[in-house]
């Protein structure tokens, strides 16, 4: 089925939205296979080959289910954090297809990360790297590395995730990084893999990850002149999707892209990693939520759902725009509202569209697109309130693949002293 959010559609395999929401409650996240494997197998097609390979970022939908569809069609994983490993590794992962990424690394994760054998670390900061290279002499095994560095090409999306600027907490800057490649080059317990680099997320257009490219290839022609000779080049993901009718690059335009590119500069010869995730599973989720109270004021209307910001906080943390529709049975008689959809968390901050034009009533069904990606994976229990159920429709049948959680659930870890 297609999920392109610019198109209304009411089941996915001919399961009702509906249905779904009668038997598993809401507010319910809910992914279709099918997009998911279409998604992934549509960039793996045009870009992967021996030394491509396409390894899934595991923040922006961390379900185990869903990473095990991902691993059985051949993807690796970018994780940042021990959670995400002991994720990946429970779905049955190859430790030789795990990345490491992100800046706050403990000594203990440094040494399991060696210890469990993964492909690589990519490394944030110098300090960081003398961590390694202090844990892999103590334990005399080697730490395979990638330095991550700033291009500092601007990708065009909102401040919070453009990461591959020079003023963020990522990686070294250009000024910087050549002490961080001498150094690693010349530890005894420190293999230097290679490169790494991430622009940013939510990008929509290809150019910026072309002009990487042709950045990161002076970089490495500066790294031959000092004798340092690498194998392997992590160029991020980022790819955007369609929240809102936005115009963005399909994943088979974006690899065929990304293969000229490599050959252009001269890049054909090195390992390549691409890190996908909102790509391949953004526009396969929805999240489902049930019309609480319909309020009509003479200076605003709100459509006030069972969602919330502790469901889906992106459109308070990055102004983020999802399409928003009714699904319930067909309100042709009803005037159309001119609303704000709104939840029941205690904050202003809590709302999943503003000026949204919705014909609705009281217990309606209402299905937020686009919420496969950093959705489930960024909620939290605010206001005690328990995270929703996640559904697969898989083979034209709803299985649940997360239980709602309870308020036990929640009090359980907690002591009263």
């Amino acid at each position: 089925m297609n999920t392109d959010p610019k198109k209304n559609f009411k089941n996915i395999d001919k399961v009702f939205f509906e249905s779904i929401a009668k038997e598993f409650g809401t507010p319910c996240f809910v992914y279709d296979e099918n997009s998911i494997s279409e998604n992934y197998n549509q960039i793996k097609n045009v870009f992967a080959q021996e030394k491509r390979n396409i390894f899934y970022s595991v923040k922006a939908n961390s379900s185990l289910s869903i990473l095990k569809l991902l691993y059985d069609l051949g993807s690796g994983f970018d994780i940042v954090s021990m959670g995400e490993l002991d994720r990946v590794l429970k779905i049955g992962a190859d430790p030789k297809k795990i990345i490491y990424s992100g800046v706050g690394k403990s000594e203990d994760d440094i040494k399991r990360s060696i210890e469990e054998g993964i492909y690589c670390i990519n490394v944030e900061s110098f300090s960081e790297l003398e961590r390694i290279n202090k844990i892999s002499n103590e334990l005399k095994k080697t730490a395979p590395v990638a330095i991550r560095v700033n291009p500092n090409i601007d990708p065009g999306s909102h401040e919070y995730i453009s990461t591959g600027l020079e003023e963020t907490k990522f990686g070294i800057n250009l000024k910087n990084m050549m002490d961080a490649f001498i150094y690693a080059s010349e530890q005894k317990h420190i293999d230097l893999l290679g490169i790494d680099y991430h622009i940013g997320s939510q990008i929509e257009t290809i150019e910026p990850f072309l002009k990487a490219i042709s950045s990161v290839a002076q970089i490495i022609e500066e790294l031959k002149n000092k004798n340092i000779h690498i194998q392997l080049i992590d160029m991020g993901g980022g790819l955007g999707i369609s929240y809102n009718n936005e115009k963005v690059p399909t994943l088979n335009d974006f690899g065929k892209e990304i293969n000229i590119a490599i050959k252009d500069n001269n890049l054909e010869n090195y390992n390549i990693i691409l890190e996908l995730g909102r790509s391949i599973v953004g526009n396969s989720g929805f999240l489902l939520t049930k019309v609480e109270y319909i309020k009509k004021d003479s200076e605003k209307n709100y459509v006030i759902v069972d969602a919330g910001m502790d469901n889906l906080i992106r459109p308070a943390l990055y102004g983020a725009v999802h399409k928003i529709d009714c699904v319930s049975e067909e309100r042709n008689n009803k005037e159309e509202l001119l609303c704000d959809v709104v939840g029941p968390v205690c904050e202003c901050a809590d709302f999943l569209g503003k000026d949204i034009k919705l014909k609705v009533e009281q217990g309606d069904i209402v299905v937020v697109y686009s919420c496969g990606a950093y959705a489930a994976s960024m909620a939290s229990n605010y206001n005690t309130r328990p995270k929703p159920a996640e559904i697969l429709i898989k083979n034209g049948k709803p299985i649940q693949i997360s239980k709602k959680e309870t308020i036990d659930d929640l009090l359980k870890r907690e002591l009263i002293i």
